[in-house]
């Protein structure tokens, strides 16, 4: 695979992507990071998943060969902007919460 654009300007747009994606993020009022425990919440935060779906994207355009104009930084920005704005109002319906397990409805698979 190919790409036409130096690593330089990669990183660069990588890094637009980050912060716009986390900027427009909390413009949009999604909290920094989600409730505690962090490690069992399925609240989505302007930390987690935004910036990691601004990059997929970002990098998922780039083996395309998609760079549209100035080596990607604007391609960067709407993906960033696409990707919070994805986050905010989409991504539950998309991804949906996994149902909550009590302790009574736990049940024992054989």
């Amino acid at each position: 695979m190919i790409i036409h654009v130096s690593e330089i300007y990669l990183f660069i747009d990588y890094l637009i992507a980050i912060a716009i994606s986390i900027i427009i993020a909390l413009g949009l009022r999604l909290p920094l990071l989600p409730n505690k425990p962090i490690r069992f919440s399925f609240e989505t935060s302007a930390l987690f998943p935004t910036p990691v779906i601004a990059i997929g994207l970002l990098a998922i355009c780039f083996s395309l060969n998609i760079y549209w104009i100035y080596d990607g930084m604007v391609l960067a920005i709407l993906l960033g902007g696409f990707s919070a704005l994805f986050t905010k109002y989409l991504f539950d319906y998309v991804f949906p919460k996994p149902p909550e397990v009590t302790e009574d409805s736990q049940e024992v698979i054989q």
